[in-house]
């Protein structure tokens, strides 16, 4: 059975029982300590927020939860602005539904988000692998199907990044703070990712980097080429 945790922020709670009774084995919490606690000793697969507004207390709560985990985070939630989502999706949120869906349709966001997210990556040894792209982060080389992708060390030192956190966004603060520190430019961060991203795009034939406007960087897993990559805006 499919694990999920519930955190409760809504009242009368709906998401859970409507979850339970699909067959999932269900965790609830009502807030993020709570749910920290939880997840040390339950394997959630995926983790609900459910919220009548996407207010500050319910950003921090969804950042602190994807600090404790890499599993989907979905927000289940009242009316919300683009500056909402915008927010949301900084925090870690994979995907957000409103609270007016109706059951099925529920049942079936979530077994979608399941579905797009097996092992972002996989590690084996100094490699990882999205795909047919494979890093070696010991010998600083990337290849595609087999064949050696150059580039400069920013671009490498960006790749290396989005592939840790393949298919979830990774915002612009996040990478710029950890490959420059407090400083950089973000207008010399969108040009190294454009060359990044088309290196990628030549070598393999698509695009696999893709701008969530606003917010930052994904690198698409195969699934999210599978499915469409609907959950995202990106340009």
């Amino acid at each position: 059975m499919t694990g999920v945790l519930v955190v409760e922020r809504r009242d009368p709670p709906r998401v859970a029982a409507v979850l339970q009774a699909e067959g999932f084995t269900l965790m609830t919490a009502v807030n993020p300590g709570e749910a920290r606690a939880v997840l040390d000793g339950f394997a959630a697969e995926l983790v609900v927020v459910e919220s009548p507004s996407l207010g500050r207390q319910v950003l921090e709560a969804c950042a602190a939860i994807r600090s404790a985990v890499a599993v989907p985070l979905a927000v289940v939630s009242g009316p919300y602005s683009e500056r909402d989502a915008i927010s949301a999706f900084a925090t870690g949120v994979d995907a957000l539904v409103q609270d007016t869906v109706g059951e099925h349709e529920l049942v079936a966001r979530m077994r979608a988000l399941l579905r797009r997210a097996p092992p972002p990556m996989t590690a084996a040894g100094d490699r990882l692998m999205v795909g047919p792209i494979v890093l070696d982060t010991a010998r600083r080389v990337l290849f595609v199907d087999g064949a050696e992708v150059r580039m400069p060390k920013r671009e490498f030192d960006i790749a290396e990044l989005l592939m840790r956190e393949a298919g979830r966004v990774v915002p612009r603060q996040t990478i710029m703070r950890e490959l420059w520190g407090t400083g950089g430019d973000t207008k010399s961060l969108d040009v190294q990712v454009g060359r990044l991203r088309t290196r990628l795009a030549d070598a393999e034939g698509y695009r696999r980097i893709v701008t969530v406007r606003g917010v930052g960087y994904r690198l698409l897993l195969d699934s999210d080429v599978r499915d469409g990559d609907e959950d995202v805006v990106a340009r």
